[in-house]
């Protein structure tokens, strides 16, 4: 079950993440939801590609089989690490920067400054607060007022 669990949590994950090519560079993540799109675009020809090879050509059926069942295989993989991502803690480097953008949006009164120490910072909840700072800060969230041209 709880294999289950982390794959809701990556096809959850991959809604959350914003779709920002100067994000792509700093987080992995958003590089493979796009291979994951592609690979549920590309996957069902490459399937009927694979019969039909097995079945006009004298190919062996257990090696179909196991390259059909592979290529089925890498957008679960894809979305099972989103899963595991999702839910790992953020290292130190973020939580300077998701603490800073965190006080911008309490300092335009967005988000409410109660603190509960026991909060858990996982890439989950960096997502979404970059979500909302897009909305409320622009394109140019965590950053100050004074460095923007």
């Amino acid at each position: 079950m709880k294999l289950v669990k982390i794959f809701k949590a990556g096809q959850i994950y991959m809604d959350i993440c914003p779709k920002d090519k100067a994000l792509s560079y700093s987080f992995p993540e958003l590089k493979i939801i796009n291979y994951i799109k592609v690979a549920k675009k590309i996957l069902p020809p490459i399937i009927i590609s694979l019969i039909l090879w097995q079945y006009y050509l004298p190919a062996q059926l257990a090696v179909t089989a196991i390259t059909i069942l592979f290529a089925l295989s890498l957008p679960i993989q894809g979305i099972l690490w989103l899963g595991y991502r999702s839910q790992s803690p953020l290292p130190l480097n973020l939580i300077d920067s998701y603490n800073r953008i965190k006080l911008q949006l309490i300092e335009k009164k967005v988000l409410s400054p109660n603190k509960n120490p026991n909060e858990k910072l996982t890439f989950e909840s960096l997502m979404k607060l970059i979500n909302l700072s897009k909305i409320h800060l622009g394109n140019y969230f965590g950053q100050n007022d004074d460095n923007q041209p």
